[in-house]
C-alpha cells in the first residue's frame, strides 16, 4: 500500500459517519450546556448513533453477513441501514420522553431521515454515506448554532479524495451524498422547527 492509500485510508476512518456524529452530540451539548442534562443528552446519542451501529457493522463483517466493515457492497446496505434507522429511531424517542433541547431532537431526525433515504437508494446505486455523515452535520451546525460552520464543508475535498483514492466512489457518488445530506437536514430541521 502506497503513502497516498495509507493516507486515504486514515481520511476515510477519522471521517466515519458515527465518528462525525460522536462530535457533532458533543458539540450541541457544548453549545446547550446551561440547558439542564446535556452531558446525558450527550451520551444517549452516543450510544445509538455512534456506538451501537459500529458495533453493528463490526459484528456482521465478524460473522461474514458483509464483506467489509465499510460497506462497500451497496446490495449488503440495505439492512444494516435499517437497523441503524432503528437505533435513531429510540434515540429520538429517548430525547422526546425526556424533553430534550431541540437540537438534539432536530439532528436525530435528521440521521434517522438521511439514512432511511441512503437504505432505499442503496437499492439501485451506490451513495456516499461518508460525504452524506458530514455534509448534514455541518448544515445543521449551521442552521442551529452558527451560519460560521459552513467552513467545515471543506472537509469535503480531503474526504471526496479519499474516497476516489481508496476506489470506493466515483465523483457523482460523493456529491450526491454530500447534496442528498445538507438538502434533507435542512428540510428536516425547519419542518421539525414548526412542529416541536
Amino acid at each position: 500500500m502506497g503513502k497516498r492509500d495509507h493516507l486515504a485510508q486514515v481520511i476515510s476512518l477519522i471521517f466515519q459517519p458515527p465518528f462525525v456524529a460522536a462530535g457533532l452530540y458533543a458539540v450541541t451539548s457544548i453549545y446547550l450546556s446551561g440547558e439542564g442534562s446535556t452531558l446525558l443528552f450527550f451520551l444517549w446519542g452516543l450510544l445509538w448513533v455512534t456506538l451501537f451501529p459500529l458495533l453493528l457493522v463490526w459484528f456482521l463483517a465478524r460473522q461474514g453477513k458483509v464483506s467489509d466493515p465499510d460497506l462497500p457492497n451497496r446490495k449488503e446496505r440495505f439492512l444494516p441501514y435499517l437497523t441503524m434507522a432503528g437505533f435513531y429511531g429510540i434515540a429520538w424517542i429517548g430525547y422526546y420522553l425526556f424533553r430534550a433541547p431541540l437540537p438534539f431532537l432536530g439532528i436525530t431526525a435528521c440521521y434517522l431521515g438521511v439514512i432511511l433515504v441512503g437504505a432505499f437508494i442503496s437499492l439501485f446505486w451506490k451513495i456516499s454515506i461518508h460525504a452524506s455523515g458530514l455534509a448534514g452535520p455541518v448544515v445543521a451546525l449551521c442552521y442551529y448554532f452558527s451560519p460560521r460552520w459552513a467552513l467545515l464543508l471543506v472537509l469535503l475535498i480531503p474526504l471526496g479524495w479519499a474516497r476516489l483514492q481508496l476506489g470506493k466512489h466515483n465523483f457523482a457518488q460523493i456529491s450526491a451524498g454530500a447534496l442528498m445530506s445538507g438538502v434533507l437536514t435542512w428540510g428536516i430541521l425547519l419542518g421539525l422547527s414548526y412542529f416541536i
